[in-house]
């Protein structure tokens, strides 16, 4: 006689941790292509924001910085990429453009230390985000609607440091915010609907390779390498990539109290 086996019911394991989120399904009338003819923006897009020093040639065709475009600015520590930054923003500054210069690392006591050496930087709006660690997040996206025309992010990866820490996010979701809040207001999307440019400052690690990822980089219109020569007494800046100038030009410059001087070596 054979015995039955009556099937018992297992128990439930409770598993731990987070739960899986649930995939979100693609909704295909989200695609939308467009042909050029069908964008509209102001013709204020191709008047340029010119410094009226030689810089303006390898910035731009037109001649200065374009208004609704972002860049990077490469290189590495003491190659002189706030000061070339900063000489930009006073020029413009002068002018009575709004430029906002945005600190992530030198507080109140470097930077009032850097503007006794360079007296004409002492105009320019600046932003110490470090006073904000624990918002920084909110706090950038405030000022970015105040409009200006020129935001300079010094530096980038500082700054994107601040925002992972504050608001939790990862350094892919991190810099997808940033990407997209410049392109918010790159388009005029502000108070004042001005098309917002931006001066991404990026450091150059030993081994000559960009801080942070690859992704940042590709992502903006333009990319700028400032290097030194073998003498290390001579410094210059140039383009690797600008879809607002049709050639990619190098410059050289020196700094001194009053400020930046640009110069092309003579052949």
């Amino acid at each position: 006689m054979s015995e039955i086996m009556e099937e018992k019911e297992l128990p439930k394991i409770e598993t731990r941790g987070r739960k899986p989120k649930p995939q979100e399904v693609f909704d295909p009338s989200i695609v939308v292509t467009k042909k050029g003819g069908d964008l509209k923006f102001s013709s204020r897009l191709f008047i340029p924001y010119k410094t009226h020093t030689l810089v303006d040639s390898i910035l731009s065709t037109e001649g200065g910085v374009m208004p609704g475009t972002n860049m990077m600015i490469a290189g590495g520590p003491g190659s002189g990429k706030t000061t070339v930054c900063l000489e930009i923003c006073q020029r413009l500054t002068f002018q009575n453009y709004r430029t906002l210069f945005i600190s992530g690392g030198m507080d109140e006591i470097g930077y009032y230390k850097y503007c006794k050496r360079i007296p004409a930087f002492d105009k320019i709006e600046t932003l110490f985000l470090r006073n904000y660690m624990d918002n920084a997040k909110d706090v950038l996206e405030y000022i970015f609607d105040q409009s200006y025309e020129l935001i300079v992010l010094d530096s980038v990866a500082e700054i994107l440091d601040m925002v992972k820490t504050q608001a939790k996010m990862t350094e892919n979701q991190a810099e997808r915010w940033l990407i997209g809040l410049q392109d918010k207001h790159k388009k005029g999307l502000n108070q004042r609907k001005l098309y917002t440019s931006f001066i991404n400052v990026q450091q150059v690690t030993k081994s000559n390779d960009v801080s942070g990822t690859n992704r940042l980089k590709h992502m903006m219109d333009a990319f700028a390498l400032i290097k030194f020569d073998k003498s290390k007494t001579k410094r210059s800046l140039g383009f690797y990539k600008n879809r607002d100038c049709k050639d990619l030009s190098r410059i050289n410059f020196d700094i001194g109290n009053e400020g930046v001087t640009f110069y092309f070596e003579k052949q």
